[in-house]
C-alpha cells in the first residue's frame, strides 16, 4: 500500500509526538506509526479521531477519503 496520507506532516507541523496523539485519540503510538508508514489504513473512526484531536478536515489528513 502506497502512503498517500498526510499524517505525519502535519503531526510534526502541530508539534505533536505519537504519545501526544495516543492521549488524544486512545489511538496506540504503534498503529498511529503504521497508518502514518501506509502500513495500515485507518477506519473511518480512526480518521475522524485524527482529524478531531488535529483539528483538521479528514480529507487534508487522508485525501483518498
Amino acid at each position: 500500500m502506497r502512503n498517500k496520507n498526510k499524517l505525519k506532516q502535519i503531526r510534526f507541523f502541530c508539534g505533536l509526538t505519537q504519545d501526544d496523539i495516543y492521549l488524544l485519540t486512545n489511538i496506540w503510538p504503534s498503529q498511529i506509526s503504521r497508518i502514518e508508514r501506509g502500513i495500515f489504513r485507518p477506519t473511518p473512526k480512526e480518521k475522524k479521531l485524527l482529524s478531531k484531536a488535529l483539528k483538521i478536515p479528514i480529507r487534508e489528513i487522508f485525501p483518498e477519503a
